[in-house]
């Protein structure tokens, strides 16, 4: 980059020098290469009598700290996406919300509390032969590995898989608490039933929905697998593989996923790269 003094006006240089700390490093130059530029060109080129004092000291401005907070957001984002801890973090919060939702519809903490423990017995009841029906009725896809998991990675796997049931269950018994909320009046006897009903609804869902997306997380990482593609021909399913992949952002393997089970490939395989990547860094 150039060492000259800027051309552009002081006001138009501070808000680019306190904006700048914003942006991601790695994108940091590019973004205040483009804005000098754009800046340049407005006071350079841009007859005067186009450019009012609104524009120049308002919009402009703005459009420069907008830019940088949307670079910073898309960078957290990215980042972010289909990570466990963003799953976790989503399900706390709608448990988080739908439990002040609760606290409000009862009237209170006190309120809420004389109809919560009744409730939560009888869904903590309800607890275990709901996992155990969703784990008799749900279709578990097989699938191979091609390496040996370390023992902490499994742990890893089975302490996020319990986190993210318990949350779904949690979330769904307060869902189940605010839906009965409304019958307490009318029906007083019968809201027990139907919160109890409506748990057990929610729970099938929400633990069939746990168990699936941990088949669609990385073996690795548990980043959610990104970008299926599809491969092969359909029409010569007996003759070749043909199904659909799906990666791992972070490069950890592949998951790939067979259109039709044949005698020679019936399962899903998990694809490990990162052995192929350590073998290709030590060579």
């Amino acid at each position: 980059m150039s060492t000259r003094p800027s051309a552009l006006p002081l006001f138009h240089r501070a808000v680019l020098r306190t904006v700048q700390h914003v942006v991601p490093l790695m994108e940091r130059e590019e973004f205040l290469r483009s804005w000098k530029a754009e800046l340049w060109h407005m006071h350079n080129c841009v007859p005067r009598r186009r450019l009012s004092a609104l524009r120049l000291h308002i919009d402009l401005p703005l459009g420069v700290v907008s830019d940088a907070f949307w670079l910073r957001t898309h960078s957290l984002r990215r980042s972010l996406s289909g990570t466990p801890s963003l799953c976790l973090g989503f399900l706390l919060g709608l448990s988080l919300l739908s439990f002040a939702f609760a606290v409000l519809s009862y009237g209170g903490w006190r309120g809420l509390s004389i109809h919560l423990g009744t409730q939560a017995e009888h869904c903590l009841v309800a607890v275990p032969i709901v996992l155990f029906v969703s784990s008799a009725i749900a279709s578990f896809s097989h699938v191979e590995l091609s390496s040996i998991p370390h023992t902490l990675r499994w742990i890893n796997h089975l302490l996020f898989a319990a986190l993210k049931t318990s949350l779904a269950l949690v979330l769904t018994f307060l869902l189940s608490v605010c839906l009965s909320r409304p019958l307490y009046i009318p029906l007083p006897h019968a809201a027990d039933l139907l919160q109890i009903l409506f748990f057990v609804l929610f729970a099938l869902l929400a633990v069939r929905w746990s168990f699936y997306d941990q088949e669609q997380r990385c073996k690795h990482c548990l980043c959610s697998l990104t970008t299926p593609a599809r491969v092969g021909r359909p029409s010569h399913n007996l003759l070749e593989w043909t199904g659909t992949e799906q990666t791992c952002k972070e490069g950890h393997g592949r998951l790939s996923v067979p259109e039709m089970e044949t005698s020679w490939h019936q399962y899903s395989r998990w694809i490990d790269q990162t052995a192929s990547f350590d073998h290709v860094a030590s060579a």
